[in-house]
């Protein structure tokens, strides 16, 4: 039934217009806490799981409050670092992030969710080498707790600056590196969206120089072993996230493909594609509303083959999926992001072998960065 179904939706005109004008509408952007960067991601329990790799951190019972401002605490290097500001408590369990100072320099202490100080501890190390991964810097082991270089500027709000094409494009490059080498140890970070890029920038002359480029929140990420995906998990931001994530389907490094793809367009076009209501994003429905641009923008008849036979038959999107086709008509006909003529060729091209439906037909990041529309960056 369900195939017959696929197959009627398929053939149907006004799911796959050859032709569709698209009325170029500018969404005002969706911003956030200029610190969500900072908080500890709590989905990474879902993880437990598909660890390739685990080692329980220290016994210590764990404090109950937070540090209070003025507090010093000793790194495991002997560094001493004084807190400055909170910037954010969690509770049950205790999970805070806050801004340190010490010899002159800026950090963020991070607490890690009890038990995973080890592996996240083996999964950083190797990456201190690249520039392009906010990586950790100290350790503070009795309590459980990363240090990291404070970094002043995230994308999601320096994207609102006046930024030129060509400084938005090295942004994109340098994230991408730094994407590129997760993907080549095997580890997904799991929850790419801009508030998870960090930036260092330089205002003194007459444009913003950008100094530093780094893909943060590696707490979330997970190292695969070859063939491996993760699933069963509702990963990373509704407004970024792949359509397999949404199913919680298979998902592996393809996933953060699809929403780098996403993040590009906001970068680039000052949209975020994905926005709804906040109605609609608090609502039971918010799949629908989403997933509505998603097939919108980006499907076509071989990548919605592909997604649904990679969700399978088994999967209760299977059907959704197939019911959201029907809501498009000649009154509401499909925006594909390939017709978005104000946008430059190239990037449109870029995007869309990036977020192919089909996870299975994405490119890599190291094919992304391959790209003519790259190969014009300047780093």
């Amino acid at each position: 039934m369900a195939s017959s179904r696929l197959a009627l939706a398929l053939r149907h005109s006004l799911l796959w217009p050859r032709t569709v004008a698209l009325q170029s509408v500018r969404r005002p952007a969706y911003l956030i806490s200029p610190f969500w960067n900072h908080l500890p991601g709590l989905s990474l329990l879902q993880f437990w799981q598909y660890r390739t790799q685990h080692t329980i951190g220290s016994s210590r019972t764990r404090r109950s409050e937070p540090f209070l401002v003025d507090s010093a605490i000793r790194g495991d290097s002997g560094r001493i670092y004084k807190v400055e500001e909170i910037l954010s408590v969690r509770r049950k369990p205790l999970l805070c992030v806050y801004r340190a100072s010490s010899e002159g320099k800026q950090f963020i202490l991070k607490d890690m969710i009890k038990g995973e100080f080890d592996y996240q501890l083996s999964l950083q190390t190797p990456l201190a080498p690249c520039p392009n991964i906010r990586v950790l810097v100290d350790t503070i082991r009795d309590d459980e707790m990363f240090v990291y270089d404070f970094l002043p500027g995230d994308l999601l709000h320096l994207s609102q600056q006046a930024l030129s094409t060509q400084t938005r494009r090295h942004i994109l490059k340098s994230a991408l590196l730094g994407l590129a080498e997760l993907h080549d140890r095997g580890i997904i970070h799991t929850d790419i969206k801009p508030n998870n890029i960090l930036l260092d920038y330089d205002t003194s002359g007459p444009d913003i120089r950008i100094t530093q480029v780094r893909i943060s929140d590696l707490e979330d990420s997970v190292l695969l072993g070859p063939g491996k995906s993760i699933k069963g998990c509702l990963c990373g931001n509704e407004l970024w996230r792949s359509p397999e994530s949404w199913a919680r389907a298979k998902q592996n490094t393809p996933s953060d493909i699809y929403s780098f793809a996403i993040m590009a367009i906001y970068v680039m076009s000052n949209e975020i594609v994905f926005r709804v209501s906040d109605e609609e994003l608090k609502s039971d429905m918010a799949w629908w509303h989403i997933l509505r641009r998603h097939i919108s923008y980006f499907a076509d008849e071989s990548g919605f083959q592909g997604l649904l036979g990679h969700i399978g038959e088994d999967n209760p999107f299977f059907e959704r999926l197939i019911a959201l086709t029907g809501d498009f008509n000649a009154e509401k006909p499909r925006q594909p992001f390939a017709l978005w003529h104000y946008v430059e060729p190239d990037f449109r091209d870029l995007v869309g072998k990036m977020a192919n439906l089909d996870p299975n037909r994405r490119i890599t990041a190291r094919e992304a960065l391959e790209h003519p529309w790259f190969k014009k960056a300047v780093l």
